[in-house]
């Protein structure tokens, strides 16, 4: 564990000392070079990533397309639901898009710090909560509002997305084509 990570769980638990000590010689740091992947469609992969430094995206592949559903950077997690939840290989690939340093748990350690520690269990649950919160508002997005208005909210509450992720992910993940987001990107100015 980085201090980066230290300071993040901390925001959502008070955690003691112990259970950070505890929690420390349990990740893995692993770098993870660009285009690069965490985990492939196909394999069974149940760890979960922290990114201290770096970008990533979530696709899965349909009818030779790809489709972007997840950008993750720095202070997220990372893995896939799939594996982790219904203990199937996985439908999705989550690749680096930068560079990234990752921080990595293995679904079976992670549950035995949190049976041990129960501060981990809830925080487990806190940041669970969070990923189907965000989930639901990307979806409801998706359902009432334009691509330029999902564009416009990217640009208020995740700018740095706008300046690192390339125009193919960033335009996949928002719906429409790479020519749509330059034409809106241009009406914007």
């Amino acid at each position: 564990m980085k201090p980066n990570m230290i300071a993040f769980v901390r925001r959502f638990v008070d955690f003691s000392d112990e259970e950070i000590t505890a929690a420390h010689s349990l990740f893995e740091e692993k770098f993870i070079k660009k285009g690069e992947y965490f985990i492939k469609s196909g394999e069974y992969n149940t760890a979960i990533g922290f990114i201290n430094k770096g970008l990533m995206r979530t696709f899965f592949v349909q009818n030779n397309q790809e489709t972007t559903f997840q950008l993750a950077l720095e202070n997220q997690f990372v893995t896939s639901m799939t594996c982790y939840v219904l203990n199937q290989p996985s439908n999705d690939y989550i690749q680096a898009i930068e560079d990234t340093d990752i921080c990595v748990i293995s679904k079976e350690t992670l549950e035995k710090l949190c049976n041990q520690y129960h501060n981990w269990d809830k925080f487990g649950r806190l940041t669970y909560e969070q990923v189907a919160l965000e989930q639901e508002i990307r979806l409801r997005s998706f359902i009432s509002e334009t691509a330029q208005e999902r564009y416009e909210k990217m640009l208020q509450f995740q700018p740095e997305l706008i300046n690192r992720v390339p125009q193919v992910y960033l335009s996949n993940f928002l719906g429409i084509t790479p020519q749509s987001l330059s034409r809106l990107r241009r009406n914007i100015r």
